[in-house]
């Protein structure tokens, strides 16, 4: 099964519409199980790339001891 890779633009906008459409923080690992469902992957692995949005301010992000990694989502 081959995954498009997204670049840019298309990229951010998707990971922002996962997060806006889950309607709570997302795991790493949710986050990529959606992108996979789409049939696209990100430009870099999951992880690396959801933390490159946070340093930019686009979405948010925290360790969770609860779900035993990172938690993402958006601030609207």
């Amino acid at each position: 099964m081959d995954y498009r890779r997204l670049e840019g633009n298309e990229a951010v906008e998707l990971i922002l519409s996962v997060l806006r459409e889950a309607g709570r923080p997302m795991t790493t690992r949710e986050v990529q199980k959606e992108t996979e469902k789409r049939m696209v992957r990100c430009p870099d692995s999951t992880a690396v790339f959801l933390n490159r949005l946070r340093l930019h301010g686009l979405i948010s992000g925290e360790r969770s001891k609860d779900r035993r990694g990172w938690i993402w989502w958006v601030e609207d």
